[in-house]
């Protein structure tokens, strides 16, 4: 059930409606009007009942089949004390979706040959620590490079001071040889962009929104004195620690104007929808240029990183995933089939927050799968139906649903996802009770006590942890990784 306190409100927009924002210069088949019914119904349901569970506030959702705009909804309250409605003038902050303005203006420099993405970030910043200078670029883009973040619990007021803060701080590790995603990395990129071309991102990024006829993007701070305000901009909101009532409202941060290559665009859905299609045209790089740095960049593991030229990336069953999140709240997503990238659909949803965050990214991914067969991996649909009625309390109804699809020994691998999930996005104590309904329908799984353990160690109970632990090494007896863990625990006291 929908909070009282949040109400729904929905601006609608037919699929076949939209032809004239790119439908009928793409590849698409132009859907039967039953069938543009049948998608659109299915997409809303999807999202009214995801808005529903989480107790979202407002939000904006487009989808994108092979560039051409199918799918299109503002719904729920951009103010909710006001009572202002979602609507296509709704303002959002992109967060870290901003960094994609920064990776499209470093593969046109690239392009013009002002930029080599091989070169050393010594060469980008020479008063680096000798230990930094050697990282490459694309070390530092595919956060992989092992530096210490600049952004703590505070930012610094001018850019030399965020580096001074960290620059005796030594490797978190080799390059090259983990992912850690940190800002330092795109401030290094900011300034490798400014260099390369002799201006600021805002003005590079200026001529990018031009050309992609966004009329309404730009970027804003509001540092030192206080918050962005802008006309239409959406109230922002952050559920409570036990999301047990309406998310109070929330002052998004204003950071300094160096801090721009994380952050500080903010725009409308329409916007990022005409951004989104002169992308995929090429308009703003070449498209050979543009999935060249969608190819995967390989740690020294032989593993791809979680991100390649800036880009987030995921492959999984010949599609290949890129794009960013911004703030747990706004996800930017393109899909497309490895060995096909014309064949691709593109995803952006963004929300004010909710009662409960959770993760757009599967959220985007499910919408991706509803155009694009196979976008979603075979389990998803079920791990957010678990995470759902987890979230809102209604795990066993979830469970039940999910069991009548799902065979019980395939259970055991999608319910440990979501329970890392929960670790991950909600508390530890909301995830002891997937990773305990592991332990009790697979009592002889040593990765499910193993799992548990792990929860019970983040949730503060020592002792419990150190059980859980001890019985999957007697399940187990040679794995390394739970007696790692059970000899950091030896000298604990029990904290139960």
């Amino acid at each position: 059930m929908t909070d009282q306190n949040i109400a729904c409100t929905t601006d609608r927009r037919g699929i076949l409606g939209l032809a004239l924002a790119g439908v009928a210069a793409s590849l698409v088949t132009l859907p039967t009007a039953s069938d543009a019914a049948t998608l659109s119904d299915g997409i809303d349901a999807l999202l009214d009942t995801t808005a529903s569970a989480y107790g979202t506030v407002g939000y904006s959702v487009a989808v994108l089949r092979r560039g051409a705009l199918v799918y299109s909804r503002h719904a729920g309250l951009a103010d909710r004390e006001a009572g202002t409605p979602i609507t296509d003038a709704s303002v959002y902050p992109m967060f870290s979706i901003s960094k994609l303005f920064l990776i499209v203006e470093l593969l046109k420099a690239a392009e013009r040959g002002q930029l080599d993405f091989a070169m050393t970030v010594g060469k980008i910043r020479p008063d680096l620590p000798d230990a930094w200078r050697r990282i490459t670029f694309e070390q530092a883009l595919a956060h992989v490079s092992g530096l210490p973040d600049y952004i703590p619990d505070f930012v610094a007021p001018t850019e030399d001071l965020a580096f001074a803060e960290i620059r005796n701080l030594p490797l978190r590790f080799p390059a090259g040889t983990r992912n850690d995603y940190v800002q330092t990395n795109m401030l290094i990129a900011r300034e490798a962009a400014e260099q390369a071309t002799g201006q600021k991102i805002q003005a590079l990024a200026s001529r990018q929104f031009r050309a992609a006829g966004m009329t309404h993007s730009g970027y804003h701070t509001g540092y030192p004195n206080g918050a962005v305000t802008l006309l239409n901009l959406v109230t922002s909101y952050r559920p409570l620690p036990k999301r047990d009532g309406p998310p109070p409202r929330y002052t998004i941060p204003s950071w300094p104007e160096y801090t721009y290559g994380s952050t500080g665009v903010f725009t409308t859905l329409g916007d990022m929808v005409r951004w989104s299609q002169a992308l995929h045209r090429g308009d703003l790089v070449p498209l050979d240029r543009l999935r060249a740095s969608w190819a995967p960049f390989q740690t020294s593991t032989g593993a791809p990183a979680w991100h390649t030229h800036g880009w987030e990336y995921f492959e999984h069953d010949g599609v290949t995933v890129v794009g960013h999140g911004g703030d747990v709240r706004l996800v930017w997503r393109h899909f497309f089939r490895t060995e096909n990238p014309d064949d691709c659909a593109t995803v952006m949803y963004f929300d004010n927050g909710g009662r409960s965050t959770f993760d757009r990214h599967r959220l985007a991914t499910l919408l991706a799968d509803r155009v694009m067969s196979g976008a979603a991996r075979s389990s998803e649909a079920q791990e957010e139906t678990l995470f759902r009625g987890l979230a809102s309390d209604h795990w066993v109804e979830a469970v039940r649903e999910v069991r009548a699809m799902v065979p019980l020994p395939a259970m055991q691998a999608i319910v440990n996802r979501v329970g890392y999930d929960a670790l991950n996005i909600l508390d530890a104590r909301t995830a002891l009770t997937p990773f305990a309904w592991n332990t009790t329908e697979f009592p002889h799984s040593a990765n499910a006590h193993d799992s548990l353990g792990d929860a019970y160690r983040a949730a503060g109970l020592t002792a419990a942890a150190r059980k859980s632990y001890a019985q999957a090494l007697s399940l187990d007896p040679e794995s390394a990784g739970t007696r790692a863990k059970l000899n950091e625990l030896a000298a604990s006291a029990p904290a139960d």
